[in-house]
């Protein structure tokens, strides 16, 4: 009988160890692909987002936590989309967009309480805009619902504000959008992110260098060029790596200046 006992009391701790070992598996490759991901979207490294891209999928095989996988595959396919719509491709942009919304579609299914993958809808369904202008109804709606779940689930998350500043800075004036009405969605933004903490270190952390970068963006397009300086020097203070302000902000700085 204790024999027995005892071989049921080793099963059971070889069990536990096992998931342990799964959970340090599952954090250790997160972390590393995380820190890839990061590096391929600096570099605008299409073949090295594709790469990550497949270690995500392999960190699915993991079967833990599937939503946030879920949510990383969608990031890369939303950057992705981005690399299209710098290329003018349609097809790819539509492409690489809806398949970023049914990740994000799949995240929310199975944890409707994780508000970055919210925060994330009012972003990619932007990119609708594009390719689908007869869906004008319900790509609104789907940015509303996102919005909303967002700011109820975590209404100082520093990236729902960046988002929201962005989406506001891109819609025309007369539609309520314009820089007037985006900087102080984008600074109260950059406020929150000087005092946010993930919850764990798997938890999205991107969008500071952004956030500064798009403060700049405002007052580049109002001519305050001084002002704008300082605000990229902020943001790479924070991010010397930031390919957002030393590629894409930089340029649109360096193309005012010349006028």
């Amino acid at each position: 009988m204790k024999k027995i006992i005892l071989s049921v009391l080793i099963l059971i701790f070889s069990i536990l160890n096992v998931n342990f070992l799964r959970a340090d598996d599952y954090t250790d490759a997160m972390v590393k692909a995380k820190k890839k991901l990061g590096d391929a979207a600096n570099k605008n490294n299409k073949a090295a987002l594709l790469k990550v891209r497949g270690d995500f999928e392999r960190i699915l095989q993991l079967k833990k936590n599937e939503w946030m996988v879920n949510y990383y595959l969608a990031s890369v396919d939303f950057i992705l989309s981005y690399n299209a719509i710098e290329a003018k491709n349609n097809d790819e942009i539509k492409k690489h967009t809806e398949s970023s919304l049914a990740l994000l579609d799949k995240a929310t299914d199975a944890n409707d309480q994780f508000a970055e993958a919210w925060i994330l809808k009012m972003a990619v369904n932007s990119n609708r805009w594009i390719y689908d202008m007869q869906s004008m109804n319900d790509i609104i709606a789907k940015q509303l619902e996102a919005k909303d779940k967002a700011k109820k689930l975590e209404p100082d998350n520093p990236r729902f504000y960046l988002i929201d500043g962005i989406n506001t800075y891109y819609t025309p004036e007369n539609f309520g959008g314009g820089t007037e009405k985006a900087l102080p969605l984008l600074e109260k933004s950059w406020e929150l992110f000087q005092t946010y903490k993930p919850k764990d270190e798997t938890y999205p952390d991107w969008g500071k260098d952004q956030a500064a970068g798009m403060i700049a963006m405002c007052y580049i397009k109002d001519d305050k060029l001084d002002e704008a300086k300082k605000w990229m020097d902020k943001g790479l203070d924070a991010m010397p790596e930031s390919g957002f302000l030393k590629n894409y902000v930089q340029k649109q700085y360096d193309e005012k200046a010349k006028k």
